[in-house]
């Protein structure tokens, strides 16, 4: 016995669909709003009053008053590049147009994963180079 096929619905439209995209200049910021305000977090942590914090609290074996609060002083850094302060700067914002606007390179784990896959498999000197790097003067590869 064969099965019938399945009905094909028409999909369903939302209100998202008519909005045109928009190249991101920044990845989404992260909640707080500090961090989406872009000032320096105060860290008031005596401003958090939810009852399990409070029972935590009162748990406590610290005597006397304790400061939790960890504000700093917004003059403690300078404004500009090379120093980036949570809440503050966005060191997102500076990568994305950093990697926008000029030619820039980001080390990570990917060499490592090549290095280790040659040690496996004898990668030789043309597998390293491939057609970028064929004609190129030093090795690529094992040096």
């Amino acid at each position: 016995m064969v099965a019938a096929p399945a009905k094909i619905y028409p999909r369903k439209k939302f209100a998202y669909d008519d909005f045109k995209p928009v190249p991101a200049t920044e990845p989404p910021l992260p909640y707080s709003d500090a961090a989406r305000n872009h000032v320096p977090n105060p860290y008031l942590n005596t401003k958090l009053v939810h009852e399990k914090i409070a029972a935590e609290r009162a748990k406590s074996t610290i005597k006397g008053d304790v400061n939790i609060d960890y504000a700093q002083d917004a003059t403690l850094y300078p404004e500009s590049f090379p120093h980036f302060v949570r809440g503050r700067d966005s060191l997102r914002e500076y990568i994305t147009k950093l990697f926008s606007t000029k030619i820039s390179a980001y080390d990570g784990a990917m060499g490592t994963m090549i290095q280790n896959y040659a040690k496996k498999h004898r990668m030789e000197e043309e597998e390293f180079r491939g057609e970028t790097f064929k004609d190129w003067t030093c090795n690529v590869g094992k040096q």
